[in-house]
């Protein structure tokens, strides 16, 4: 069943964000909310969710924050370890569809009103673009569920595997193309694969923007959609190998 969400009205949110922004950990762990009188519902297309469901999911990644070392600060590995296992479970337990997750308004609320400890402790000192929903390639928790939803696969035996496979950085280039690549999940997760094999990561950003660039101009006369995984996966090595070497010539 499709859940809908909360969502902070702009002028609520911005308000919260400035009075967030000197307070403690602990402050914000006691001010956490799963209502608030600025937040509404759209008018339809599924069924609201209930309070109690809220405080159960900030329960449960209040629970993996801790894993992670909350509300201590933590190592690069901790934060990227809580990213993974917050996005399997925003996308698998939130029963969220896209046109919700694409409403910033949305992911407002989960970390200005339900989680802001959390998105403290994970940002500390957060720009506006963590809190408010106004990027989602960069909001605490929405930029988790997309990244969770592009790499998903229904034909593994763990949907979520691909999520090991790419950083946060990567990530957002990707994601800040889902206009072309969405359209085509195959195509987006042999991206995730074969960015991973070549060994690359978030310090090669360069590289993989000429990559996605030259893959999104394959996309206006080739159908992946017609071809196979391996047919897929060899031909964006083949690319990636000539972006590469076409950068050291």
């Amino acid at each position: 069943m499709t859940q809908l969400y909360p969502r902070l009205l702009p002028a609520a949110a911005e308000q919260l964000f400035a009075e967030q922004a000197n307070s403690s950990i602990s402050d914000l762990s006691r001010g956490a909310r799963t209502a608030h009188p600025a937040a509404v519902f759209v008018a339809t297309g599924g069924t609201r969710v209930a309070e109690a469901d809220l405080n159960q999911h900030r329960k449960a990644v209040l629970s993996l924050a801790l894993e992670s070392g909350f509300p201590e600060s933590t190592s690069a590995d901790d934060r990227n370890r809580f990213d993974i296992v917050v996005a399997r479970y925003l996308h698998s337990e939130l029963a969220m569809v896209p046109a919700e997750a694409s409403s910033g308004d949305v992911w407002a609320f989960f970390a200005a009103v339900l989680l802001p400890d959390v998105t403290h402790w994970r940002f500390p000192n957060p720009i506006r673009d963590r809190v408010l929903g106004t990027d989602l390639t960069r909001h605490t928790f929405g930029r988790l569920w997309w990244r969770a939803q592009l790499v998903w696969s229904n034909t593994s035996s763990d949907p979520y595997e691909a999520l090991e496979m790419i950083g946060g950085e990567a990530f957002g280039q990707i994601y800040e193309r889902r206009a072309s690549l969405g359209a085509s999940p195959a195509l987006v997760r042999a991206i995730v694969t074969v960015w991973s094999e070549f060994g690359s990561d978030d310090r090669k950003r360069d590289l993989l923007r000429d990559f996605l660039k030259r893959i999104l101009r394959l996309t206006t006369f080739v159908s992946f959609e017609s071809m196979d995984t391996p047919q897929i996966r060899e031909l964006l090595r083949n690319i990636l190998q000539a972006t590469n070497e076409a950068r050291h010539r």
